[in-house]
């Protein structure tokens, strides 16, 4: 689990003072990784070059869970929930700094600045993957069942009880059909279709032990389980979905704009920076029991 954040800073590039001087500083974070720690309440973005002893980083306040849905999301700096520094120490900096409960006394800070205004931009795209073997279009809208979980990421597409995985066929898996199994030759695929046998007794209901998987009733081991086999039909009703699981994948890019940093009476203005990019830093398998709908 993420630390809780209790300590922020953030290093910087080429600064002009209002009074006309320039701030030169080796500010250089070209080659400096992204990290991220905290969570919601206190996510922390940072980046450190400890050739220069200088850091970069950004806290964000919002109590949201930032990582788990695609998207644009824009957080206004105010030097306090939302809040940029740069800093310059008198020695190397370790991740430590930003992600530990207690943060340590050393390395001790020689100069910093902190934006009082500008803009932080965070793009965040998520995968989501049921891991079925199915190339599926992820802008789709398609629910087969309707049980609030899109297909491309619905490890039982048609809610009958029984993984997609398992009802496209070994065949198809392995590459040696191009399409996957049709039971009763109907022309949808039984990972589509509610009643695979084609016996009038819905799959989801050839399930005589009530465990919410068919495929363990069988009442001729010659054929298979039931719902596969149409001279069984004993029908229990079972109006309930097993649990699912699917996998969530995020990375994010991270950029400032427009910020003002001050330092006492110093001000220091720049257009953009760009924090870089975090690939993974979301990877969750995600277990869920849908609904059953109305």
């Amino acid at each position: 689990m993420k630390k809780r954040i209790l300590h922020f800073i953030i290093p910087f590039l080429f600064l002009a003072c209002d009074d006309g001087d320039i701030i030169v500083t080796s500010f250089d974070f070209n080659n400096a990784v992204l990290v991220q720690c905290g969570g919601p309440g206190g996510y922390v973005f940072f980046k450190i070059n400890n050739e220069s002893a200088e850091s970069i980083s950004l806290l964000l306040g919002t109590t949201d869970e930032l990582f788990l849905n695609s998207g644009t999301q824009l957080f206004e700096l105010n030097a306090s929930s939302n809040k940029v520094n740069y800093r310059k120490y008198n020695d190397a900096v370790t991740s430590d700094y930003f992600c530990s409960e207690i943060p340590p006394i050393e390395p001790q800070v020689t100069n910093e600045y902190i934006a009082e205004s500008g803009e932080a931009k965070l793009v965040t795209t998520v995968i989501f993957d049921d891991q079925d073997e199915l190339d599926e279009d992820p802008t789709s809208e398609l629910d087969s069942d309707n049980d609030s979980l899109l297909n491309y990421y619905d490890d039982d597409d048609d809610g009958d009880n029984v993984p997609t995985i398992i009802e496209l066929g070994t065949d198809y898996i392995n590459g040696t059909s191009e399409t996957p199994k049709d039971t009763d030759g109907d022309e949808i695929f039984d990972y589509l279709d509610e009643d695979d046998d084609n016996d009038g007794v819905l799959t989801r209901y050839e399930d005589l032990n009530e465990d919410l998987d068919p495929t363990n009733d069988i009442s001729d081991g010659a054929i298979g389980p039931d719902y596969l086999n149409p001279n069984v039909s004993v029908e229990t009703v079972i109006d309930s979905f097993r649990e699912h699981s699917y996998n969530l994948y995020s990375s994010i890019s991270l950029s400032l704009s427009n910020l003002v940093l001050i330092s006492g009476e110093e001000q220091i203005t720049q257009q953009t920076i760009n924090m870089g990019v975090i690939d993974g830093i979301e990877n969750l398998d995600i277990l869920i029991t849908p609904n059953f709908p109305d």
